[in-house]
């Protein structure tokens, strides 16, 4: 069977309800790329309220999640009940047969007989309606069924740590849309019972390098953003990252483990060279995320919950680090 086509059957009715973070998401950098160009602001308030909302957005990336998928209970889901041949328009039609009795009128004209055969093929045109909407229902059972059967197969090959399916329950489910809205794309590495994921990161297209503010006049007031700002924004935004990614993984995956990498290109001062590095390292257990409040935590903070590698200043920004391994010791090294 086609365990994508199972996963993205499954997936259909969680991903028709765009999810609040991911509208926010996507219009925010909507707006974004609109305060990037300074000719088509026109309405100051409208401007720095659009502003602050999208570095509320950018930096609160961690708090959405998908519901927990429950491949358990999927499992133990009964299989659809055959239908029951539909009667109900038959029994009407017969009803109505059985119960006629000629009026007065229909005795004196003598229609009864004819209003009798009517009934009568009222009764045939009934049953033949029935009988479609039986073909009809059984059709469906049909693939009620088959669908259900794909469920099944699909829920034990995640609950058997099937590594090529978890990288098809993740494709069909698209629980990362929000962030890449916000200008991150990732690579997975699977296996059984944890997962390791690449985040590469984006700089001056996600965060603002300017702020904006309304004079007393009215007017929009635009300033460069402090590089110690900047800074500071860019880091809640990678750790949020990283959160946000393992806290999906964990929803929709029935592993122990995810290490992630933030990775952005910046120069190399060692080369000269600007080169793809890993800025923040984290090996992030289900047991510790758990314990999280999500809403509260400070991003970059919350790194010193992991075994984890981060160098950074709010001057210098961040510097070139080593990756974590699986389930290592917990050991704050950030500088």
């Amino acid at each position: 069977m086609s365990w994508k086509g199972a996963a993205r059957s499954f997936a259909a009715t969680a991903r028709r309800i765009e999810r609040d973070q991911q509208r926010r998401s996507r219009v925010a950098a909507q707006q974004f790329k609109q305060l990037q160009k300074e000719q088509a602001i026109t309405d100051a308030a409208q401007a720095v309220a659009s502003y602050n909302d999208y570095l509320a957005v950018i930096g609160s990336v961690h708090h959405d999640c998908s519901p927990e998928l429950n491949w358990a209970a999927m499992q133990r889901e009964k299989a659809p009940s055959a239908p029951t041949p539909s009667v109900e328009h038959e029994r009407t039609a017969q009803a109505a047969l059985d119960g006629y009795q000629p009026g007065f009128l229909d005795k004196l004209f003598k229609r009864g007989p004819k209003k009798q055969e009517k009934l009568a093929q009222a009764v045939e045109t009934a049953r033949q309606r029935d009988q479609q909407i039986t073909v009809e229902q059984q059709a469906n059972h049909v693939q009620q069924h088959a669908d259900w059967q794909e469920r099944q197969e699909l829920a034990a090959q995640v609950l058997a740590k099937n590594a090529e399916v978890y990288a098809q329950v993740i494709e069909a489910f698209a629980p990362f849309e929000g962030i890449e809205h916000l200008g991150s794309s990732l690579q997975f590495t699977f296996t059984a019972d944890h997962i390791e994921v690449d985040v590469n990161v984006r700089t001056a297209e996600v965060i603002p390098n300017f702020v904006v503010s309304q004079l007393a006049s009215g007017k929009l007031s635009r300033k460069n953003l402090p590089i110690s700002k900047f800074n500071e924004l860019y880091q809640d935004l990678v750790c949020g990252a990283l959160l946000r990614v393992a806290r999906e993984v964990f929803a929709h995956l029935p592993v122990t483990q995810v290490v992630t990498h933030a990775l952005v290109d910046q120069l190399n001062p060692a080369t000269g060279q600007i080169e793809r590095q890993v800025i923040v390292s984290a090996s992030i257990p289900r047991a510790t995320l758990e314990k999280l409040n999500f809403t509260a935590l400070d991003p970059s903070d919350a790194m010193r919950n992991f075994n984890h590698t981060m160098k950074f200043t709010k001057t210098g920004g961040f510097q070139a680090v080593e990756r974590v391994g699986l389930a290592a010791p917990l050991k704050d090294k950030r500088r």
